[in-house]
């Protein structure tokens, strides 16, 4: 039981994949949730900060959430709003630079906060939200302590742009609990303005002096009006939203709308259960789209990712196991197959083998005898004598028996002056000449006279040489055709 309790801690997926929302105050401790196209509420109230971790724990079991994403909206008081000039230096770099550059207008230590901001839509400033290093260190343990996995910390005046227009500029007046009234104005749902109107006690509406309450409230609103109208020239101040606790919203904003130049309107939830307005700051957080805004919980916050965890050596065991089982039987196959092909190809080595055997002995039963050899081989050379007797005989023709003075005789009496031959081979009908000539035209010449005379003419010449030798006279040399010659000689 033991074993199987530890693989499931350790390798179960989360069953959760929720987002939800804590908005932490100085007094209580609210979570929204959206399931089933229903949005889940639910408060705790707290005396401090030391009860965060006990009231999260319990928020996030009480409504099974444990592995879900979660975000956090920090209340008013837990933060501090700044306004200050927009350094030169890049977006990613503002959570690190941010503490050192307000260290000035607040009274700790950069190293004791955490910072983040935006261009602020009416001047050329920076709006920066400074919140203490320790509590958001402190959530975050918190968080992760419950199996949450934190993803965002925002503050509540921001997140109240999610009730207004993307378009338009709005005001919005709003009060949780007990706590004092807040003002807030929105250009395109980008924070602008904020201000705490102090002096009013709630209810706004019931008490006995309830009409000069109103009309002190609508002064002090109708003041901000103007200051934003000429702020906001281009897109001015057009609505007053009104969401007080304790309050009766539409009722609140009919009488100020008597007083106001502006419409005034009560607010209008996406759910019935946003009635208090912990709630809607918690929603309105949850809905916040990721990078608008700020985000207070910066990467030098983030946990380091240790690999080296007992989670992480188990499941290196586990796939180092499985890939060297995986090897091993694909080497054990492998050897295997190679041994079943060894064992065939000595099987057939061995049949070549026994084949070749029984050929050897038929072969030794056909060797001849050296004698046989001997006496075959003095055949084949008698055999070759008489047909190398034959062919010389055929060679020769009936010229030879009368012999060569007729072919002597013309060839003297076509003799030139301008020739003189060395050298004569004549073999059948076959003729050789060498000799030397006064120059190399009258040879040509000289053959031109052959056709006169009947035993030369029949000669043929297959190659014509002529060249000079070491007096410079020329010499010539004709070759007969030999192969026209037997021819001639078969015929």
């Amino acid at each position: 039981m033991k074993s199987t309790a530890l693989f499931n801690k350790y390798f179960n997926k989360k069953s959760h994949h929720k987002l939800a929302c804590l908005a932490v105050f100085a007094d209580s401790i609210t979570i929204v949730y959206e399931s089933e196209q229903q949005c889940i509420t639910d408060s705790i109230d707290i005396s401090g900060s030391g009860q965060w971790a006990d009231a999260i724990k319990s928020l996030l079991e009480k409504h099974d959430l444990s592995g879900c994403k979660l975000k956090l909206v920090l209340g008013h008081g837990l933060y501090q709003s700044l306004l200050i000039e927009k350094p030169d230096i890049p977006r990613a770099e503002l959570p690190t630079a941010l503490p050192f550059l307000v260290k000035d207008l607040v009274n700790e230590s950069p190293m004791d906060l955490v910072a983040d901001g935006f261009p602020a839509p009416l001047k050329d400033r920076l709006q920066v939200f400074v919140a203490n290093r320790k509590h958001i260190e402190q959530l975050i343990k918190i968080c992760a302590d419950a199996n949450g996995e934190l993803i965002a910390v925002s503050a509540e005046e921001i997140v109240w742009g999610q009730f207004t227009s993307s378009s338009l500029s709005q005001l919005i007046l709003h009060r949780r609990s007990s706590a004092g009234l807040q003002l807030t104005a929105f250009k395109q749902q980008v924070l602008c303005f904020q201000r705490q109107l102090r002096g009013f006690t709630d209810p706004l509406i019931g008490s006995e002096s309830d009409a000069l309450q109103l009309d002190n409230l609508a002064l002090e609103l109708q003041r901000s009006l103007d200051f934003l109208s000429a702020q906001l020239r281009d897109n001015p101040i057009n609505q007053l939203i009104i969401s007080c606790d304790g309050e009766d919203d539409a009722l609140l904003a009919q009488e100020l709308s008597q007083r106001l130049s502006v419409s005034v309107s009560a607010i209008a939830p996406a759910y019935s259960t946003l009635t208090i307005n912990a709630a809607r700051v918690a929603w309105a957080a949850l809905n916040q789209l990721d990078g608008s805004g700020i985000n207070l919980y910066s990467d030098a916050l983030k946990p380091q990712k240790n690999y080296l965890t007992l989670p992480n050596v188990i499941a290196s065991w586990a796939i180092i196991v499985v890939v060297m089982a995986t090897l091993t039987g694909w080497y054990q196959w492998k050897n295997y197959v190679v041994k079943e092909k060894l064992a065939a190809e000595q099987a057939s080595l061995t049949a070549k083998r026994t084949e070749l055997d029984r050929a050897k002995a038929a072969l030794a039963k056909h060797v001849p005898s050296p004698l046989k050899v001997e006496l075959a081989g003095s055949l084949e050379q008698d055999l070759a004598a008489k047909q190398a007797t034959l062919k010389a005989i055929e060679n020769h023709d009936d010229s030879l028996k009368v012999g060569y003075a007729g072919m002597l005789k013309q060839l003297s009496d076509a003799a030139s002056g301008d020739i003189s031959v060395s050298r004569i081979r004549a073999t059948g009908k076959a003729l050789d000449l060498e000799g030397l000539a006064c120059s190399p035209d009258v040879v040509p010449g000289w053959l031109r006279a052959f056709k006169a005379y009947p035993s030369l003419s029949e000669r043929r010449f297959q190659l014509l040489s002529l060249g000079r030798n070491e007096k410079d006279i020329v010499t010539f040399r004709l070759l007969a055709d030999r192969t026209a010659a037997q021819q001639e000689s078969k015929k």
